[in-house]
């Protein structure tokens, strides 16, 4: 197709999943009137926040939760999404094998019986006081919680804690300036949502449509070109041309790629994704009502029973979401599952007679590049403009100095969006 044939948009968002949603709803607002394309390769919107549902239960992929500045970066965009925060108090820890109190609120953790009081006042100051600092930026979180803990036992317990909002099991890899800001946000509040992620992603959706944004599914983009007018192409040859193009949820390399680049950022080492192991469970009921959050001590294995605090199941049913992180032990599928059907046996007996669904996710991508301490945690990830490239903007968990998985979205699609629109 000759450039005299091209369309014609006023700015293009390539991806519809939660980045490109709100990168279409920003840019919808920020320039009213011009026309917004949001193109789409799979047959429908929401990425990895898609929500499936069998036999009225919702199922997200994995264990999923919402922040505040998610929920805030939403209520901006004028979309509010219906959720409640899980009650943490009655959590559960897992030892040896064994199950203790838990310890994910403050007053358990001053209770616990898996450290001693000196462990517990250590532990609780460390975790009360994260909160994201520059100055971590070169350290792993292995490192800090070496240096603030007096044992081994009390740095395996924090990083329990700390492993359940971050999705990691590498303390040895992941900048501590991450998972200090990203526990900081974690105790301005968790909520579940209401009908899964779905619930979310269909708001966005209806938002963006409401300011006029044009969804196409199916369009498979192969080539970007920057400039003053950028051009975006399909794999069938079709091909648009509008002031501003925004990337948004594409890994780096997927992103760099489209552009011509080794990745997105030119200067920016490789990205190593975050992967997790799910089991996503619904069952016509919950054998023990009580164990309805659990945490792995001495192994990186969560639990936590999903419709106690979202309305996600059936009246008298209940969805478990259960996960192992990658610690970099290399199990296989079939060990990890076997270990997480043991979870679920000891925190749940009895829960094969109740089974109604259930989906094993042996690796699923939780995020797309962990901020790791050697690329400078958080501060070394690059910025939403990519360099020669002109016109073209990146977002994505992997963009811009602040946040963890949706947070990192939501934040970057909303910078990425604001410059893109300067452009029009």
């Amino acid at each position: 197709m000759s450039a005299g044939a091209d369309e014609q948009a006023d700015a293009v968002v390539v991806g519809a999943g939660l980045t490109g949603l709100v990168a279409a709803v920003r840019l919808a607002q920020a320039a009213r009137g011009r026309r917004v394309l949001l193109l789409e390769a799979g047959a429908e919107p929401g990425g990895r926040a898609r929500t499936t549902e069998h036999h009225g239960f919702r199922l997200g992929l994995g264990p999923r939760a919402l922040y505040r500045t998610t929920r805030d970066g939403l209520r901006a965009l004028g979309v509010r999404v219906p959720g409640r925060s899980p009650d943490l108090g009655g959590a559960r820890a897992l030892r040896d094998g064994v199950l203790h109190p838990g310890y994910a609120a403050a007053g358990p953790l001053l209770r616990t019986p898996l450290l001693t009081l000196r462990e517990r006042v250590a532990v609780a100051r460390l975790l009360g006081l994260a909160r994201g600092r520059s100055d971590l930026a070169g350290t792993d979180a292995a490192q800090w919680l070496g240096d603030r803990l007096p044992t081994e036992r009390a740095r395996q317990a924090a990083f329990a804690v700390l492993r359940i909002s971050s999705y990691t099991g590498r303390p040895d890899l992941i900048g501590a300036d991450a998972l200090s800001l990203h526990f900081a946000e974690v105790r301005r509040g968790v909520e579940y949502v209401d009908g899964g992620w779905r619930t979310l992603t269909d708001a966005l959706l209806a938002r963006a449509r409401e300011l006029g944004v044009e969804l196409r599914t199916g369009w498979r983009c192969a080539v970007v070109e920057g400039g003053p007018r950028p051009r975006i192409v399909s794999a069938d040859g079709h091909a648009v041309r509008s002031r501003s193009v925004v990337l948004a949820g594409l890994p780096q390399r997927a992103a760099g790629q489209l552009l011509g680049l080794a990745e997105a950022g030119a200067d920016s080492p490789a990205a190593r994704p975050l992967h997790t192991a799910c089991l996503d469970v619904a069952l016509s009921r919950l054998p023990d009502p009580r164990s309805t959050l659990v945490f792995g001590v001495d192994e990186p294995l969560y639990l936590s029973v999903f419709s106690r605090t979202a309305r996600l199941a059936p009246q008298g049913g209940a969805v478990v979401h259960l996960a192992r992180y990658d610690d970099g032990s290399g199990l296989g599928a079939s060990e990890v599952r076997k270990r997480l059907y043991e979870l679920l046996d000891l925190s749940q007996p009895g829960w094969r007679d109740a089974v109604v669904h259930e989906r094993f996710l042996p690796r699923i991508t939780t995020m797309t590049a962990l901020p790791e301490a050697r690329t400078g945690g958080l501060t070394g990830r690059p910025g939403v403009r990519v360099p020669g490239h002109q016109g073209v903007f990146v977002a994505g968990d992997w963009v811009g100095p602040h946040g963890l998985l949706a947070d990192a979205c939501v934040l970057s699609a909303t910078r990425a969006a604001e410059a893109a629109a300067a452009r029009l």
